[in-house]
């Protein structure tokens, strides 16, 4: 680590922001998987995207937040809105039409895999060693053990949410690189930027395939999509963006070795919707996967 860099957060620091953006990300599971049975997967994405951009340039508003600040980047903010926005919200809505709260979450928990994977390309300084390549080819084990039969076929609807969540994990994994490798500008700005773009993906994507229809909800959907909006992406996206810029790249994304166990309890207390055993042996494969990809050397 150069002397003009920080130290990346570790310990304690690091653990109670991992907890903290994971327990917020993990509700958005179930509560978009509720809404998602009226509510088209574009529509509900763009609705949750402008719930969240209007609270966090809210927020910005009242506290004087973009004027403090010295930049902004819009490329920044196209990336971050695609990788990290309206393209992984889009196909999440779409997966939890087939598939569970938990089992989406845990496919989701594949990223820091991707993380380890992009890291051997794009952050040299980070790089997995072969205890992380092991880890890498025991968390895809676990994803097809997760998907079940369907995924070795070759067939079912399940196997093409699961192909939907696997690039959610990567897109994830895209984003958190990009934001460690460029720590291209303030958390607050980018969590704005981002879910403008999400926002205006989003629309465009319902209003070329979706009709309109789609968007006229009654009030306990709409409630829904305001959830996921602010708990489910406006905090927690603000947070980890943060997160992103002080703490390695495989350590950020632990968050998504952290959500499958929050997002299974809000399953069960929500949807009453409980993992199969088979999910959760995949699950614990996947994990003990994520453990060995991120749990190798440490920058000296």
């Amino acid at each position: 680590m150069s002397g003009g860099s920080p130290a990346p957060l570790s310990g304690w620091p690091l653990l109670w922001r991992l907890l903290l953006i994971s327990a917020m990300w993990a509700t958005a599971f179930p509560v978009v998987r509720l809404a998602a049975r009226d509510m088209p997967p574009f529509a509900l994405s763009a609705g949750r995207a402008a719930v969240a951009v209007t609270v966090l340039l809210a927020f910005a508003a009242a506290t004087g937040a973009f004027g403090k600040r010295g930049r902004w980047s819009w490329r920044a903010g196209l990336v971050i809105g695609t990788v990290n926005g309206w393209l992984p919200n889009c196909l999440t809505a779409f997966a939890l039409l087939s598939l569970a709260a938990a089992t989406v979450s845990l496919i989701q928990s594949a990223t820091p895999l991707f993380v380890a994977l992009l890291s051997l390309a794009l952050l040299p300084g980070e790089r997995p060693g072969l205890r992380g390549l092991l880890g890498l080819g025991l968390g895809f084990a676990g994803i097809a053990v997760i998907l079940g039969p369907a995924a070795v076929l070759g067939e079912g609807a399940g196997l093409l949410a699961g192909a939907a969540m696997l690039v959610v994990a990567l897109s994830y994994a895209l984003g958190t690189v990009y934001v460690r490798r460029t720590r291209p500008g303030g958390a607050l700005e980018l969590a704005a930027g981002q879910q403008g773009v999400s926002a205006l993906g989003a629309l465009a994507m319902s209003l070329l395939f979706e009709p309109l229809s789609g968007f006229d909800q009654p009030w306990q959907v709409w409630a829904a999509v305001a959830w996921a909006g602010v708990f489910g992406s406006a905090v927690p996206v603000t947070l980890f963006l943060s997160l992103a810029q002080r703490a390695r790249a495989t350590d950020a994304a632990m968050t998504g070795y952290l959500q499958p166990g929050f997002a299974a309890v809000f399953a069960a207390l929500l949807l009453g919707e409980w993992p199969e055993p088979r999910v959760l042996l995949g699950g614990a494969v996947v994990l003990a996967g994520v453990w060995l990809a991120t749990g190798g050397r440490r920058p000296s």
